[in-house]
């Protein structure tokens, strides 16, 4: 993609990448080329955007139709893009110092001289499109969706860190960083090894952003969040969540705090109804209940949704000038305990209920069998009624 792209009020900067021509024969990366995606996921996938489509505002038929042939010239291009691939790297600011090491299946995660620093491979679905998209407007709308979930297929690897630099050592960092740097691979520059990719991106972070001073960590960090599925997106949410929970308490924002903790209820709570298939949403009681949480948190999980709905998220009939006398540090420490036991248990769950595969072994198909599910974390579909209202003067 070129240039920035103003998408419903948001300027989004196309980041800057550096290409690295690894030496060597190249090896076949995660199975070679995928087969084709199957006809029912493509046929998913188009009813999101023809959904999205007829509810965005006053376009025109052909636009739409171009848009229905995008996906399906998306779904011809990734078998040829097999060998595509990025590797993220950024450096998250107040990590320094941190004694964290991840050496995933695709991100590293390890120390520099004022920096933790994370690196992913991800599919290289956020360039070179605009030969397959000829129409600028359907360009604008898939590309940057493909960009999105490139994008959030990184953050994931980075929410695992997050939430070790949490409960290890009580550091909460800014998920984004100050500093990032990118290769690109593909059928020109071909990726040997993911291994040999990270290699290389750690290499050049150490070159740029400095090596670390102390002696290097000797072992990888022992942490379940190397393991949880932070690429679900329900899990991926809470983690926020739970992380924004703790920001706001640190500064002083209890009551506010208590949204963000019971916003972690409401994800998982999200999470067990989608992979249950449950008719019905539910009870933050019945949440507790599903994840066989003791009796003491289910009441505690009413508590909290009560300050959340009477207090934090809705004026309050009486002494709301006095409403942070409802709690004091032994309420916030409890309240944020049972957030991290639900979004642990819940994590735990994952693999009985899996919806997303972590680790697939073709990222092509990936995509469309879990098209639905990115279009609705990923896209604006819900803002677009707002955006596109009469504006009244």
């Amino acid at each position: 993609m070129k240039g920035n792209l103003k998408v419903w009020g948001t300027v989004w900067k196309e980041a800057s990448f550096t290409l690295y021509s690894p030496r060597g024969t190249s090896l076949p990366i995660w199975g070679g080329v995928p087969s084709v995606t199957k006809a029912d996921f493509v046929g998913r996938a188009k009813t999101c955007v023809a959904r999205w489509f007829d509810c965005s505002g006053d376009q025109t038929a052909s636009l739409r139709l171009q848009l229905l042939r995008g996906v399906e010239a998306i779904a011809q291009e990734l078998p040829k893009r097999a060998d595509w691939f990025e590797v993220n790297t950024v450096a998250l600011d107040g990590g320094g110092g941190l004694p964290i090491r991840i050496d995933g299946q695709r991100h590293r995660v390890f120390q520099c001289a004022d920096y933790l620093v994370v690196s992913s491979v991800v599919p290289g679905w956020g360039v070179g499109w605009s030969e397959v998209f000829k129409n600028e407007e359907v360009y604008k709308v898939l590309s940057w969706f493909l960009h999105y979930v490139k994008q959030y297929i990184h953050r994931s690897d980075i929410a695992s860190a997050l939430m070790i630099a949490w409960e290890d050592h009580g550091k909460i960092l800014h998920p984004f960083g100050s500093r990032g740097m990118g290769q690109r691979y593909g059928p020109m520059i071909p990726m040997i090894s993911v291994d040999h990719a990270l290699d290389t991106a750690k290499q050049e972070a150490l070159e740029s952003w400095g090596d670390v001073s102390a002696p290097p960590v000797d072992a990888p960090t022992p942490s379940v969040w190397i393991s949880r599925n932070t690429l679900d997106p329900f899990i991926h949410q809470a983690i926020f969540h739970y992380l924004r929970a703790q920001q706001l308490t640190e500064h002083g924002f209890e009551m506010e705090a208590v949204v963000a903790f019971d916003c972690v209820l409401q994800s998982i709570a999200a999470f067990l109804r989608a992979r249950h298939h449950l008719e019905t949403k539910l009870t933050r009681r019945q949440v507790c209940e599903q994840l066989r949480l003791p009796s003491a948190s289910v009441e505690l999980a009413d508590y909290v949704y009560f300050l959340r709905n009477n207090f934090g998220a809705h004026a309050a009939g009486w002494r709301w000038w006095d409403q942070d006398e409802l709690l004091d540090e032994d309420d916030i420490s409890e309240i944020a305990q049972l957030a991290g036991s639900v979004l642990s248990r819940a994590a735990d769950a994952e693999p009985t209920i899996r919806s997303v595969e972590p680790f697939p072994s073709n990222w092509g198909n990936w995509f469309f069998e879990n098209f639905e599910t990115l279009w609705d974390t990923l896209w604006f579909e819900k803002l677009d009624k707002w955006s596109n209202r009469p504006v009244r003067r």
